[in-house]
């Protein structure tokens, strides 16, 4: 079973997947922010895209 903690995740090619991932999760939550009548604020979308792009470093590092 793979840790949902990125520190204790030990294969290489799985840290690298779920920093990808983040990277571009947080890519498109920033993208959905700016569009209009999105269903969240620019605001709200860039810190949760801050809080990703966090994380995917935490799995890149």
């Amino acid at each position: 079973m793979t840790s949902t903690r990125p520190e204790s995740v030990t294969c290489l090619l799985c840290r690298e997947h779920a920093s990808r991932e983040h990277q571009r999760l947080a890519d498109q939550i920033e993208h959905l922010g700016a569009t209009a009548g999105a269903p969240l604020s620019a605001e709200d979308a860039t810190q949760a895209a801050r809080r990703l792009r966090a994380l995917a470093r935490r799995y890149a590092g």
